[in-house]
């Protein structure tokens, strides 16, 4: 999200609750570049402040940040260890499907945060609710009329 938002805006502040970080090495890299973001650890944002609008946030390591905007987080490892012996997998562990949200394992789809893909966003994920339940609805189609299936 930060590097997503770095091309937006002018400044982007990192907030993170260690001095260490665990997600993808390749993502901090990336950030490290970027001049316009600013990494702020180890801290957390005990209080958000405006009038209206959001003005500043206050960190509990005493720090006051002037920020026209929040973005909250949390990580993007996805649940996904109960699907492993079902289907193909990503190195993150996000499970391969395409855009139809058909996997690798007949009549099983994905959809969502789960799903290995660009963007993780609410508008993708309920894309990609939409599109598993017609694939899924064409799946149940086909085996009631007793075709083959894939």
């Amino acid at each position: 999200d930060a590097l997503y938002l770095s091309g937006l805006c002018s400044k982007v502040y990192l907030i993170h609750r260690r001095d260490e970080f665990r997600g993808a090495k390749e993502t901090l890299e990336q950030l490290l570049e970027k001049e316009n973001v600013e990494l702020v650890t180890p801290a957390q944002v005990t209080a958000i402040r405006g009038s209206g609008v959001v003005e500043s946030v206050e960190l509990n390591n005493g720090r006051t940040l002037e920020v026209a905007g929040v973005f909250v987080a949390v990580g993007m490892k996805p649940e996904t260890g109960m699907l492993a012996e079902y289907v193909k997998m990503d190195d993150a562990g996000y499970v391969i499907a395409g855009e139809d949200c058909i996997t690798a394992t007949s009549g099983l789809y994905v959809a969502g945060d789960l799903r290995s893909k660009r963007l993780r966003q609410v508008v993708t994920a309920t894309a990609d609710g939409a599109n598993a339940a017609y694939s899924a609805i064409e799946y149940l189609n086909h085996k009631k009329e007793g075709n083959c299936v894939k």
